[in-house]
């Protein structure tokens, strides 16, 4: 019998793993992180679970180990395996969610009067390049610290136009739910606090170019909290 590894699963996403077992493909296979790929959803995407050791960057849709890496997950990109009943199967372990995680989520502020046109990051969404596109990226940024600010998102977002992995983060944004460091950073830079310099570094460190990226919509959204425009006008 293959070990079996206890895992804390994403309420985002446990229904992907609590429900019947099914197939499912591994986008990408990292030392620290498995990424799975499910049946696609109504919007043409598929539903995207990721799989990270205690010490990889934890994303809010994510399932964790108890355990550091590096790890041999024993599968690549194109491989399939099995999933549902609240198991995980790899060809040379399963990995058994017992517990259930609270992803970190930016607190909404008061709804305020400021109009922001959100069809430039919108028309933006899906360019660049890596599982996370740049633009993506911005716009998750944004979207947080708009919560954050009390500016109103946008009532739709083309998700189909980038990855499903990034679809799925930008689904969480929108929602609130993002990276601890970055929600921290959030809260920090919208409040004015001293901490903001290290928690912006922290956030800058996250991928080759996503922490960047995540900054300048944040930043975006400061600027416009700042110098808003009256509701309605738009920029």
């Amino acid at each position: 019998m293959h070990p079996r590894y206890p895992a804390a699963a994403s309420p985002l996403t446990r229904i992907l793993v609590a429900g019947p077992r099914r197939p499912a493909v591994v986008l990408a296979a990292f030392p620290t992180a498995l990424y799975l790929a499910l049946s696609d959803d109504a919007a043409g995407h598929a539903d995207v679970l990721p799989i990270v050791t205690s010490d990889a960057l934890v994303l809010p849709t994510a399932v964790r180990l108890a355990d550091p890496g590096p790890r041999d997950w024993g599968v690549s990109a194109g491989d399939v395996v099995t999933l549902g009943g609240d198991e995980i199967a790899l060809p040379s372990h399963g990995i058994r969610i017992v517990r259930s995680w609270r992803p970190r989520r930016v607190v909404t502020a008061s709804s305020q009067p400021m109009w922001f046109d959100w069809e430039p990051l919108l028309d933006e969404l899906g360019r660049g390049e890596g599982l996370t596109p740049r633009a993506d990226d911005v716009l998750c940024g944004a979207l947080l610290a708009a919560r954050a600010l009390g500016i109103a998102g946008p009532d739709e977002i083309p998700v189909e136009r980038t990855t499903s992995l990034s679809a799925s983060l930008v689904v969480a944004a929108h929602a609130g739910y993002a990276v601890s460091c970055v929600v921290d950073h959030v809260t920090n830079a919208v409040a004015g606090s001293s901490d903001a310099d290290r928690t912006r570094e922290h956030v800058l460190a996250i991928g080759h170019t996503s922490g960047a990226g995540l900054l300048e919509g944040i930043d975006l959204m400061l600027d416009t909290a700042n110098c808003p425009l009256p509701e309605g006008i738009p920029s």
